[in-house]
């Protein structure tokens, strides 16, 4: 599954498929964009590494 960027009730986020937590970044932070996108990169590793296959 690709990590996607979206925009919901909070603001801006990345998320890892679309079951996975929300991760949101201030807008017009390029540091906290990419911490978010960092983290939803984690979760799908962990994922994987658990033994999801889809």
């Amino acid at each position: 599954m690709p990590v996607k960027r979206s925009k919901d009730s909070k603001g801006p986020y990345y998320q890892w498929g679309e079951k996975g937590k929300k991760y949101h970044y201030e807008s017009g932070d390029a540091g906290s964009r990419q911490k978010a996108k960092d983290k939803a990169v984690k979760q799908g590793q962990a994922a994987r590494a658990s033994g999801y296959e889809g």
